[in-house]
């Protein structure tokens, strides 16, 4: 698992989506990208969202190549 710090993402928009929390983020993450992650609320942390690895390399690497581009 990773569990990156979307914290600089609060208040901000998002493919034109205001993000007020990761559960937005992770709304945002399937509709937008396809990609599935779960929100740090779910584990008492806001702003933080978990990832799983449990994928070849190739998946893997389109998913954080589509979390990049979204967010850049």
């Amino acid at each position: 698992y990773a569990y990156p710090n979307f914290k600089d993402k609060m208040g901000a928009k998002v493919a034109e989506k205001k993000v007020e929390s990761t559960d937005d983020i992770a709304k945002i993450f399937l509709d937008e990208i396809h990609v599935s992650d779960v929100p740090g609320e779910a584990f008492g942390s806001p702003g933080y969202a978990r990832l799983s690895f449990a994928l070849s390399d190739e998946d893997l690497t389109e998913g954080i190549e589509r979390i990049a581009n979204l967010l850049s």
